[in-house]
């Protein structure tokens, strides 16, 4: 796995899909990332009846979050708790947090999902909650986990290029009106 280093921005969407415990799952997660840490994200869950869920990264600013400053402590709709989960990237063995199945993390009301590095080049997963009646309890995979990565850089100068393309498009009105002028 590679990440932009330094101070830069970089939009890394990650893929995730594997076995827990008998049941195939795929998710995809869009992490906001800043000098190896993951500052935000989302992404959507597939897997225990739900299709396409939606994901929200819990990090240290999290509310609720019972470990504040960190490492990540969360509770999921089953009670357990989720905790020691950090926001290092790339993935490493305490992994990445995620509460399903919705866009704003609320302690204790959503099920959770995690995926973390085994440390030998591997990756497992686990999720915990209730889905649809049914609880699935601090559920780890059965299987290794598959994990790839791709990375979009946000460059300092998008906003600069943004600019000159809007200059471009104000030009090329004023020169359409001028011609219309003289016809």
């Amino acid at each position: 796995m590679s990440l932009i280093t330094g101070a830069a921005q970089a939009s890394t969407i990650v893929e995730v899909s594997g076995v827990i415990q008998g049941r195939a799952f795929t998710s995809q997660l869009n992490l906001d990332v800043v000098g190896n840490q993951a500052l935000s994200g989302t992404g959507t869950f597939t897997g225990y009846g739900l299709t396409n869920a939606d994901l929200v990264l819990i990090t240290t600013s999290t509310s609720y979050n019972e470990t504040i400053p960190g490492p990540v402590g969360f509770r999921g709709n089953d009670g357990t708790d989720f905790g020691g989960l950090d926001q290092a990237y790339p993935i490493l063995t305490n992994g990445l947090l995620f509460d399903v199945g919705t866009t704003t993390a609320s302690f204790g009301a959503f099920p959770l999902f995690a995926v973390y590095s085994n440390g030998n080049g591997t990756y497992g997963a686990a999720s915990t909650g209730n889905v649809g009646g049914t609880g699935y309890y601090a559920q780890l995979s059965s299987s290794e986990v598959s994990v790839s990565v791709g990375t979009v850089s946000l460059p300092a100068s998008a906003p600069m290029f943004g600019a000159a393309l809007m200059a471009l498009g104000v030009v090329g009105y004023g020169m359409k009106r001028n011609a219309k002028a003289h016809a």
